[in-house]
């Protein structure tokens, strides 16, 4: 089904906010969809990082057109027929998992890595494209911001060049970065990156590009946390909805996970155009696992039967996932094996998404599911879990006016 993101979004502007939802696993999916069939307004909008899906670099092992695959039939078997949008969040050089914080990789090969990432998802027929050039592993510090908006109008025009030589559809692209070191956090600063890319755009010839300009991620206080505690500023928020108003675009909030009910139904009345939420219903998915965990210890008496999920996935995420990114401002390096020892369920909460397809996690919870289903007739392990991620969404999907 054919939909405008920005013609809904100028429409809402000012009464709902869209919700972006990062495609982390089969079940993140299936629930939002399933939300989505029962939602009058809520158009499931899925945004993938270079992390999660990209060929195959990501963690959830799906490429573009895997994802692609996966939304429709899910869709399908949810009986949603409305549209999907399906976003890049956070493409661009020094954003992919072999790229990120290595200053071993030159700017131009990053540059190359990061076309690669944008042509598959053209081709793939992805709808928006999140082009974050405020990365850069080589230098130090927050890049200029003209620099930024030269790098941005690099890759948008070799996204551009590669999608008219193909007869592709046009796209929207989102920029700029919630990050501190992305330089732009101030409302000044925020405003001159605007407008140092527009010019850019009309300077390399692509001024056509600026009317698909769509979101501008903005940073209003969110953030990510071990503890899994948030805030924001309203008043930060305003500002920026003032200024990405006056150049007729939608600010884009990341990291909005666990801000509380009171704070998300600000949102739409704030003007915020979009907001993304991952790892609550990541930790969605890990509470189901606890739920159904307790029912298998009602359930099978023998300690060696059992699958001890919890357990296996806690150590998998203290060993795999890139929990350091999370902790406590001032924690030093000596100090992480006494920190992840003590915080161990924090972070198979927080950052376990990283190791949902560890080969160990896999096995624990095959046999976790095998022993629920098997001695506990009534329980189905698979709704379970995509259960609890659909509560998580609800309450979004209320918050923004999307019921």
């Amino acid at each position: 089904m054919s939909f405008d993101p920005s013609a809904w979004l100028d429409e809402h502007r000012g009464k709902a906010t869209l919700l972006g939802v990062c495609p982390m696993s089969p079940e993140i999916v299936q629930a939002t969809l399933a939300e989505a069939a029962s939602a009058d307004e809520f158009v499931p909008m899925f945004i993938a990082t270079p992390r999660q899906v990209d060929a195959n670099r990501g963690y959830t092992g799906w490429s573009q057109t895997d994802l692609v695959d996966v939304v429709a039939r899910t869709a399908d078997a949810a009986g949603y027929d409305g549209p999907t949008i399906l976003a890049r969040d956070h493409g661009g050089p020094y954003q992919s998992t072999r790229d990120r914080g290595d200053p071993s990789i030159s700017l131009p090969d990053a540059m190359e890595y990061a076309e690669e990432l944008f042509i598959d998802d053209l081709e793939a027929g992805f709808d928006i494209l999140h082009v974050d050039a405020t990365e850069d592993a080589t230098t130090t510090g927050p890049l200029d911001l003209e620099e930024i908006a030269r790098r941005t109008v690099t890759l948008i025009d070799r996204i551009e060049t590669h999608r008219e030589r193909k007869g592709i559809p046009p796209v929207q692209y989102e920029v700029g970065t919630e990050e501190i070191t992305g330089g732009m956090t101030a409302p000044e600063d925020f405003e001159r990156f605007i407008e140092n890319l527009v010019s850019a755009l009309e300077r390399a010839g692509r001024a056509p590009v600026v009317d698909r300009l769509l979101f501008v991620v903005g940073q209003i206080g969110t953030t990510m946390h071990i503890d899994m505690q948030n805030t924001f500023a309203p008043a930060k928020a305003t500002e920026l909805t003032d200024i990405v108003g006056g150049h007729n675009l939608h600010l884009k909030v990341h990291y909005t996970d666990w801000l509380d009910d009171e704070e998300l139904a600000r949102f739409p009345t704030l003007g915020i155009g979009a907001a993304n939420v991952g790892p609550e219903f990541a930790a969605a998915m890990v509470d189901g696992y606890e739920s159904l965990e307790y029912i298998e210890h009602d359930v099978v008496n023998e300690a060696t039967d059992r699958s001890d999920f919890m357990t296996t996935f806690e150590a998998a995420a203290v060993r795999d996932a890139p929990w350091q990114k999370f902790a406590p401002a001032g924690l030093e390096t000596d100090q992480y094996p006494e920190f992840a020892a003590e915080h161990r369920r924090e972070i198979a909460h927080c950052v376990g998404r990283y190791v949902f397809t560890d080969a160990d996690v896999e096995e624990a919870r095959s046999t976790l599911y095998e022993n629920v289903a098997d001695r506990a007739e009534e329980t189905d392990p698979h709704e379970v879990v995509v259960g609890a991620v659909r509560q998580s969404i609800r309450r979004y999907i209320e918050a923004f006016n999307l019921a």
